[in-house]
Parts: C-alpha cells; sequence; structure tokens
C-alpha cells in the first residue's frame, strides 16, 4: 500500500533529476524512510520502504519551471489502493518555490498524511499561476521550521491559490524563520486553526493586531508564541482575549520584566498559561480565573501571593524564593514544584499546608541540614507524597561538614539534634546537685550547732 504511494511521490518529482549514486534508507523501529532527492532515479530506490509511515527527502532544488514537469499520471487508482494515513513528509535542507508546493499538493490532495514539514528550507521564486484544483488537500498539519519563505508569508496575494486549503487546517507552525508579521488578509483564512505556534520569530507589540485582527483564526485553542519580541502583557492579553476557546498559552521567553499590574481580564476557558523565563519580579499581573496549569519558572521571583481556586499544579523552579510562605489561595493544588530556589529551611508543615499535594520537586537547593530537616525530609519521603528526583537530587550546602552529602545520608548524634534540652537536663541537674549541697551544708551547719549548745551546760558544772 505505502509502496504505491511513494512510487507516486518519485514518479512526480523525480523526473528531471540526474543520476546519484545510494538508495533510500529505512528505519524499521521507526517506519520512516529518509531519501536524497538526487538518489530517486527509478523505482529500486524506494524498495526498502515498502513499510514506511514517514518519508525524509533531503536536499535538492526545485525553482524553475522545467524542474516541474510532471507526467500526466492516472492517479485514481494509487489512491483507491491507499487506505491509512502517512504521519508525516518532510523536505529537508531544500530549495523550493510556491509552484512546488501546488504541484505536489495537487499529486497527493487525495492522500491522507498527518504533517507536511520543511525544515531548513528557503521558499523562493515568483508564482507561475499554479493552482490548487478539486477539493482541498487531505493534509491538516503543517509546518516551517527555519524556513526562509518571504513570498510566502509576508505578503497576501501569495496564499491566495492555497486559500481553500489554509480554511481547512487544523494545525500551523513556523518556527525559527524570522517572521515579522503576519497580514490580517492571511490570518483570517485559517478559519478550522485550533493550534497554531510562532515560536522563535520576531513578532513584536506593534505587529501583533494585524495577525490577530478580526475574524482570524477563529477556532484557536491553542497559541505558542515563545521567544519573540514581545513585552507588554497587556497588550497581547487584549488582542487574545477575543478567543473565547483558547485554552493553552505559551508567552514563554518574552520580556515582560518592566510590565506594571495588568488589568486585562482573560477568557474563562484559558486553564494552561506558560510564563516562564519571562523576567518577572513579582506577580501583579492578572493571570486567568480558571488557570489550572501556570508556569513561572525561571524568572525571579521572590514571594507568591496569587487567588487561582482551580490551579492544579504550579511551577516556581529556578527563582528567588527563600521559604514556602503562604501563596495566596490555590486550594486545590496538586503538583508543586520549587526546585532550583535559594529554599535554605524546610518544614513539612509549609508542604501539608497545601492539602490536595500530590507530587512536590524541591532538588537543586542549598539546603541547611538541621536534625528537623532531616527528619522531616525523611519523613516527607517516606509519606504518600511522591517527592520528584528523591534522594539523589537532594544534598547539603551546610554545615560544611555535611556539605555534598545525600539528605537521606545525612545524621545528626544525639546530643547535636537535642543540645537544648540536654543542655536544661545538665542545667537542672547542676541545680539539684547545688541545693542538696547547700541542703548538706546547712544540715551540718545546724548540727555542729547544736552539739556546741550541748557542750556549754557541761562545761559550768565541771568548773
Amino acid at each position: 500500500m505505502k509502496i504505491y504511494c511513494t512510487i507516486s511521490l518519485i514518479l512526480l518529482f523525480s523526473q528531471k533529476i540526474y543520476k546519484a549514486d545510494g538508495d533510500c534508507s529505512y528505519d524499521r523501529y521507526l517506519r520512516q524512510c529518509s531519501c536524497s532527492l538526487l538518489d530517486l532515479t527509478n523505482i529500486m530506490t524506494i524498495i526498502p520502504c515498502i513499510q514506511a509511515s514517514s518519508f525524509e527527502f533531503n536536499g535538492g532544488t526545485f525553482i524553475n519551471p522545467e524542474d516541474l514537469a510532471i507526467p500526466d499520471l492516472n492517479m485514481v487508482l494509487v489512491m483507491d489502493i491507499i487506505n491509512d494515513s502517512l504521519k508525516k513528509i518532510s523536505f529537508v535542507n531544500v530549495v523550493l518555490s510556491e509552484d512546488f508546493l501546488a504541484a505536489f499538493i495537487n499529486k497527493v490532495f487525495q492522500v491522507p498524511i498527518d504533517l507536511l514539514s520543511f525544515e531548513n528550507t528557503t521558499i523562493v521564486g515568483r508564482s507561475n499561476g499554479i493552482n490548487l484544483r478539486g477539493s482541498p488537500p487531505r493534509i491538516l498539519t503543517l509546518q516551517f521550521i527555519n524556513a526562509s519563505s518571504n513570498p510566502l508569508m509576508q505578503t497576501d496575494s501569495a496564499f491566495d491559490r492555497f486559500g481553500k486549503w489554509m480554511s481547512i487546517l487544523r494545525e500551523l507552525t513556523v518556527k525559527e524563520s524570522q517572521l515579522r508579521s503576519v497580514p490580517c488578509d492571511v490570518s483570517v483564512r485559517f478559519q478550522s486553526l485550533l493550534t497554531l505556534e510562532l515560536s522563535d520569530n520576531l513578532l513584536s507589540d506593534g505587529n501583533v493586531s494585524s495577525l490577530f485582527c478580526n475574524g482570524a483564526f477563529p477556532n484557536l485553542q491553542t497559541l505558542k508564541l515563545s521567544i519573540n519580541n514581545f513585552s507588554n502583557y497587556d497588550i497581547l492579553c487584549q488582542v487574545v482575549n477575543r478567543y473565547n476557546q483558547l485554552r493553552h498559552l505559551d508567552l514563554s521567553l518574552n520580556d515582560f520584566s518592566v510590565t506594571s499590574k495588568s488589568l486585562c481580564e482573560w477568557q474563562p476557558s484559558l486553564s494552561h498559561l506558560n510564563l516562564s523565563d519571562t523576567g518577572l519580579k513579582r506577580v501583579s499581573i492578572s493571570l486567568p480565573p480558571n488557570c489550572e496549569v501556570l508556569d513561572l519558572s525561571h524568572n525571579r521571583i521572590e514571594f507568591l501571593n496569587i487567588s487561582l481556586p482551580k490551579l492544579i499544579e504550579l511551577y516556581l523552579s529556578y527563582n528567588r524564593l527563600s521559604t514556602l510562605s503562604p501563596m495566596g489561595h490555590i486550594p486545590h493544588l496538586r503538583n508543586l514544584a520549587v526546585d532550583g530556589n535559594p529554599i535554605t529551611m524546610l518544614q513539612i508543615s509549609q508542604i501539608q499546608s497545601f492539602k490536595h499535594l500530590e507530587s512536590f520537586k524541591g532538588d537543586n537547593i542549598p539546603y541547611t541540614c538541621s536534625c528537623s530537616l532531616i527528619r522531616e525530609m525523611k519523613e516527607m519521603a517516606k509519606s504518600g507524597l511522591i517527592v520528584q528526583r528523591w534522594p539523589e537530587g537532594y544534598t547539603c550546602d551546610s554545615p560544611a561538614s555535611f556539605r555534598g552529602k545525600l539528605i537521606s545520608d545525612a545524621s545528626h548524634s544525639l546530643f547535636e539534634c537535642h543540645t537544648q534540652l540536654l543542655t536544661v537536663v545538665i542545667c537542672i541537674v547542676i541545680l539539684l546537685l547545688c541545693v542538696a549541697v547547700i541542703i548538706c551544708l546547712i544540715k551540718i551547719w545546724r548540727s555542729n550547732k547544736t552539739r556546741s549548745q550541748c557542750m556549754e551546760p557541761g562545761n559550768s558544772n565541771s568548773v
């Protein structure tokens, strides 16, 4: 079954490629076939890939129209044979034109493909008018990673031929592609998009309004904007707030260090928010009222006071917390991560204040291994609570004699752990001894006095 699809691809796109040495390689465990476009000169090269579920075509250039001279093939028979979908077709380290993309989609539009990916790809050239034909292709996920695609993403007219396909796409990823903006006329075409990832680009506060203009991405549920040039939390909140189905929002690795108190109110649908590594010193910004998962790791937060009644997971790794003091109103918290913070003392009562806590992560912390901390950490590890990375991730920083030692292996002597009690006992014993000595001395003094008084009448009679 898969062989017919692969044969079709080879026949479609290898007609003008000069012969080169080498065959396709097949990884039977991953069911992945890796080919070089320059190697595809005959059908025999794909024989090892008969069971492949994903294909990778590495290297090649398709710019001129003659490179796309595709014979007229009877694809109907091939489509009838293919019943299962392909997991992935990717083009890596290639130079393509828009006409190639249109021609490719025209030939495989009936093949169910989970993901069509372009990695380290340069899309160049002007359109020669090859439009999509028939019904929209059965490709629901499109991915560009490290792609140079100026004519594809920077102008609204470039997408005219793909309008019908764009309207049914469910997932779109454009990463590491120096994307600065997306025109509104392009954004509004993605009417069925559920997941949009635009991470590691050059988007900023000034051009975000055209990207998320009225009518764009009406069914959006997951949005990832990590590693861009955003700095105004309020602007992002106001622009994104029109999506009443949005559940996951990733704003990590942007800079919100100068963000003042936010007055924007998020949609009730938003349940997952990632604000890790955004330069936050305090959490004075507005948070989604129904947030269930909140990631605030790798910031500069010294204390936390939030009210999120539905919060289940809270990640505070690598901040500046010195204690697990009350963090506000988070009554249903189940997972808590505070690893990498300068917390020197940790009391089990602080952990037990979270009534529904199931998992705790507190490794890579410079613990002061007092008797109470060692005892309580060991008790916590034996309780029903899941202590992640115990015991290898929990070491002592002080006292000096314990530095680098696992808390699970550390132990103090009886005197070290009960110094005050033993001191009190010793003082009481000394006091009692002193009282006993004083009493004895008093008794001796009284006895001597009585004896001397008894001897005085005897002396007078003798005289």
